[in-house]
């Protein structure tokens, strides 16, 4: 009798054990980098102005321990290594090779990331032969970042605290005011033609969610110079407006908290595992993230608008009727129709800003032309061409 019978395995791809180890590699550093920019940037937490954001990182991170409680750091450092742990650990779960894209796909939407990334540094280039030709010298230009953050700390510190809350209630009232700012700036990424184009569409491109294939949220080219300065003071002023000392410890300790489950906001591998398991929907409901954001990428029409915001329960989302709870079923992702898209990362990159030059050359009219730069997104010119769509 033959209990059982044997077939050998089928044969891997040569390159299929590299691509392994590449994703070990990008899973480490990722989880790493999670964790310093914790420390090393607090203010993406409740905005700059509230901490001094000179000097380099240890010298802020040491100036951040000081006078913090034993009890604190005893929470603070095992949750910061079991945040490492965890997200290096679910990053490479999530590249789960089935049903994830064609590696074709994969290597586009990766080098996509890619060239937004460096975008960025050929604005900040273009920024500083800007600076050199006006004499102020290449790195003045090229270091505008940094002058918008100082420029943008010192005007809130100037804002007046109107009421100084208690730590835990400051930190929950900023945090509340703060996503308010962020839901509607988010929003407008979604219904404001010049902000969907030209920011937020790559973001909602990729049709399979990988932390490498998903496009970084804040690196359009070129109107990152533009969105820095509301986003900081925006952020900022919320949270100044009830508490004049920064909260360290408790923004550090509610950021760590969240990346727990922000790392199954933009994996559709993990998204079942996220669905199973109380603790980790508890924490995605708290903080609009893991299968809560992940209803924001759904290409259904009836999610075209939905969950734009985060902490606290998704408040605003509820408030001004966007919230949808999380389906068991994982719905399809990408943008609206999953239409089919160039696979040319560097045409992807620069979609937005050909569409919009395509249109004001094409469209006759004052009208038409400040329709094409200010309508909202939903606002189509007599003549367009969209140069994402294969």
């Amino acid at each position: 009798m033959q209990f059982f019978t044997w077939e050998p395995p089928e044969p891997q791809p040569r390159w299929e054990p590299w691509l392994r180890a590449g994703y070990a590699v990008f899973a480490v550093a990722f989880a790493v980098t999670v964790v310093v920019d914790a420390f090393a940037h607090e203010t993406v937490m409740l905005g700059p102005g509230l901490v001094d954001e000179a000097g380099f990182a240890l010298t802020r991170f040491e100036s951040q321990l000081a006078g913090v409680s034993p009890g604190w750091l005893a929470v603070m450092f095992p949750l910061s290594g079991f945040v490492l742990a965890w997200n290096g650990v679910m990053l490479y779960r999530g590249f789960s090779p089935a049903p994830a894209l064609p590696r074709k796909q994969i290597i586009s939407f990766f080098l996509l990331t890619v060239c937004l990334t460096l975008m960025l540094y050929v604005g900040l280039t273009l920024a500083g032969a800007t600076s050199a030709a006006t004499g102020r010298g290449f790195f003045f230009g090229f270091a505008l970042v940094r002058h918008y953050t100082e420029w943008c700390s010192a005007l809130v510190a100037r804002v007046p605290t109107l009421v100084n809350l208690p730590s835990p209630l400051a930190l929950l009232v900023s945090v509340a005011l703060g996503d308010l700012f962020q839901y509607w700036f988010h929003r407008l990424g979604h219904t404001w033609r010049p902000f969907w184009l030209l920011w937020h569409r790559p973001h909602h491109m990729a049709p399979y969610l990988t932390v490498p294939t998903t496009q970084p949220v804040f690196a359009p080219f070129p109107l990152f110079f533009l969105l820095s300065v509301p986003f900081q003071l925006g952020v900022g002023v919320c949270a100044k407006l009830f508490h004049s000392d920064a909260m360290i410890a408790e923004a550090l300790l509610l950021r760590m908290l969240g990346q727990i489950p922000l790392i199954g906001s933009h994996n559709t591998a993990l998204y079942a595992t996220f669905w199973r398991s109380r603790p980790l929907r508890a924490l995605g409901a708290f903080f609009g993230d893991g299968p809560y954001h992940y209803m924001h990428h759904s290409a259904l029409p009836a999610h075209s608008l939905v969950n734009l915001g985060g902490p606290l329960f998704m408040l605003w989302d509820r408030v001004f009727g966007t919230y949808v709870s999380p389906t068991e079923a994982r719905p399809p992702i990408g943008l609206q129709g999953s239409p089919r898209l160039h696979l040319n990362p560097l045409r992807l990159a620069l979609a937005g800003l050909l569409q919009l030059g395509y249109e004001l050359r094409h469209n006759r009219g004052i009208v038409t032309r400040l329709r094409v730069l200010f309508a909202g997104s939903s606002f189509t010119p007599p003549h367009t061409k969209d140069y994402a769509l294969a």
